[in-house]
């Protein structure tokens, strides 16, 4: 028997109903790695919120969002019942800064949630990531991806009486991407097409990439900042003395840029600028007699 090529409608249905009544929906999408949890979380997403009449998708990949800011923009911004998918990157940078945003995030929705209502998706490794407080009182469903487009969803009920939460299995689940009929690749990954597709999916990948290339540029950054700070100023003293008359300015003074761009260029050392004056002091007075020539 094929698989439907849609959300099992037993699930969506019952996400529909708890957005009419404008109940708190959020729901994790649990599963390994690569597994395929934001893909289908996506497809959820574009099936719930439908097409317009011209066949286009409403649900929109500016609506999946990588930090709490971006998540509270949309919170903000967008009419009540769209949805928002708060996604895990998939990589290891970052990412207790990205369990740190999205528990602000969950929280922020106990809130938020009373005036405008966004149904939430967060693909994340594990639920036990999460905030206890969150995972055991704001979550209503979890569905664990144990294939790509299969999973078995979950509602979670906590007890109001104990410190416990029910489990209870809901439904299976089977999609399969809906663009399927668009390209039959299970993942844009390593596709020479990427950049120009314009397959949902595809457009998702290149946002993500270019999260992932600012948070890479962030952490290089942040350690070069760490190694600058480690090494000592007598060491960089000598690091630069052997190139003193390249950062001298027309007044035969040291020059704090010039010092600054030589220490980045040759040694890949960031410091500040009050850290770059300091050093422009003891330079020149320990190497007064070098300067003056």
């Amino acid at each position: 028997m094929s698989e439907p090529n849609c959300v099992g409608p037993y699930f969506h249905n019952a996400l529909s109903r708890r957005i009419h009544k404008k109940l708190a929906t959020n729901v994790v999408l649990t599963g390994q790695a690569g597994i395929g949890k934001t893909y289908m979380a996506i497809d959820i997403c574009r099936v719930l919120e439908g097409k317009t009449d011209s066949g286009k998708d409403r649900f929109s990949v500016d609506q999946i969002v990588f930090t709490y800011n971006e998540f509270m923009d949309l919170v903000l911004k967008l009419k009540a019942g769209k949805c928002i998918i708060f996604d895990e990157p998939s990589y290891a940078m970052g990412k207790r800064e990205w369990y740190k945003d999205l528990n602000k995030a969950l929280t922020q929705t106990i809130e938020s949630f009373r005036f405008k209502l966004h149904p939430l998706f967060i693909p994340i490794i594990n639920k036990s990531l999460l905030d206890k407080t969150i995972r055991d009182y704001l979550i209503q469903y979890q569905v664990n991806v144990y294939d790509r487009g299969k999973a078995i969803v979950y509602t979670l009920k906590p007890s109001q009486f104990l410190d416990k939460t029910y489990y209870e299995t809901f439904c299976q689940l089977y999609i399969r991407m809906l663009d399927k009929t668009l390209c039959k690749e299970s993942s844009c990954l390593g596709c020479d097409k990427i950049m120009t597709c314009q397959v949902f999916r595809a457009q998702y990948e290149r946002k993500k990439a270019s999260v992932q290339e600012s948070r890479y540029e962030q952490a290089r950054d942040g350690a070069f900042q760490k190694e600058a700070q480690e090494i000592t100023e007598d060491q960089m003293i000598k690091l630069i003395a052997p190139h003193l008359k390249e950062i001298l300015n027309h007044r035969g003074r040291v020059d704090v840029n010039k010092l600054r761009k030589l220490l980045k260029d040759l040694h890949s050392i960031h410091i500040s600028p009050y850290k770059a004056y300091n050093l422009k002091g003891v330079l020149e007075t320990e190497y007064a007699k070098e300067i003056d020539k």
